[in-house]
């Protein structure tokens, strides 16, 4: 009996220590997006985040990824072709609750200095057009996600446009 006990109790401790949600499953499952404009795909990695994930019990586990400001790391963007007053879709793997973009000129020294765009949710992805100002910029899109069970926080991708 003692090592029935012994082996049941060992086992329910494996079982528990099985159940956790471990860093790489929260990197994972992290939202990728997909930017298109005038038919051209590009996948922008995120830049930084905030990301809980919450397993079946009802634990949760977090990671965050905190990064340099955009200005300051523009050649580890992804670069991307925008045409002025271009129409771009946004495309995430998970729908965010909501989206913000705002944008600097590349040579831009002041952090604070950024432009909103309005964005729309049309057809299962959010919107926004190009600005018209010439040169090169720096994009920074965040999403927030709130309405799942499963995940939750904020996560921004960054990209630049080639001038």
């Amino acid at each position: 009996m003692k090592k029935f006990l012994s082996v049941l109790l060992a086992s329910l401790v494996l079982l528990l220590a099985g159940c956790g949600v471990s860093d790489q499953d929260i990197k994972e499952s992290i939202p990728t997006l997909t930017l298109t404009s005038e038919d051209i795909p590009y996948s922008i990695p995120a830049y930084s985040y905030s990301w809980t994930v919450t397993d079946r019990w009802g634990n949760g586990s977090s990671m965050a990824a905190d990064t340099a400001h955009p200005l300051d790391a523009q050649e580890d963007l992804t670069i991307t072709a925008l045409t002025a007053g271009a129409e771009v879709a946004l495309e995430f793997s998970k729908t965010p609750d909501s989206v913000s973009v705002v944008y600097w000129s590349a040579d831009e020294t002041d952090y604070e200095n950024s432009t909103q765009l309005d964005t729309q949710f049309l057809d299962g992805a959010f919107h926004f057009t190009v600005p018209e100002t010439a040169g090169q910029m720096v994009f920074s899109i965040t999403g927030l996600w709130n309405s799942y069970d499963d995940v939750s926080g904020t996560v921004t991708y960054c990209f630049s446009t080639v001038g």
